[in-house]
């Protein structure tokens, strides 16, 4: 500012950049926000994957079963979003890796606790290198899941993903 208060005309470098940042900064947010990123996404599919439950108590068991018996469905965490159902319940006793005496390692059975091998029918969107799950997580082996219904909540690993041809 001079004497009279007025700002002075002058235009440097410093200003050029914070023009150029603000520019930067509104094309980040148009690409993010204002273009429509989801051509990528294929098709809505039906899959049915496998999930292993470990070492749960009868309860647990029983309420996986009871949710198949009476087609209960499966949604998120809020129960606003609809994952499915389940459409089959194998179990198997538990076992945990121990120690022997003589230091080899064996599985031994664990008591009243058992693995349970849930079938899950699900839509999931496919997209180029994967399926996304109507709650944003991705539908791939390997992977952690939840299961919320109406009489269980607990979670597993995703062991075997197959798509259902229609």
């Amino acid at each position: 500012m001079n004497k009279d208060r007025k700002i002075k005309g002058k235009f440097n470098i410093i200003d050029l950049l914070v023009i150029l940042l603000i520019i930067a900064v509104i094309a980040g947010l148009f690409v993010r926000f204002g273009s429509s990123v989801t051509t990528a996404v294929k098709s809505d599919e039906e899959f049915e994957c496998i999930v292993k439950v470990q070492s749960v108590r009868q309860f647990t068991v029983d309420a996986l079963t009871e949710s198949m018996e009476t087609k209960s469905r499966l949604t998120d965490k809020k129960a606003t979003v609809d994952l499915g159902e389940i459409t089959g319940v194998e179990c198997e006793p538990a076992e945990v890796l121990s120690e022997k005496t003589n230091g080899t390692m064996v599985y031994a059975p664990q008591e009243d606790r058992y693995n349970v091998y849930v079938t899950i029918r699900t839509h999931a969107k496919e997209s180029d290198n994967s399926y996304i799950l109507a709650d944003s997580n991705e539908l791939a082996v390997g992977r952690s899941i939840e299961i919320f219904s109406k009489y269980v909540h607990t979670s597993g690993l995703i062991t075997k993903v197959e798509k259902i041809d229609r």
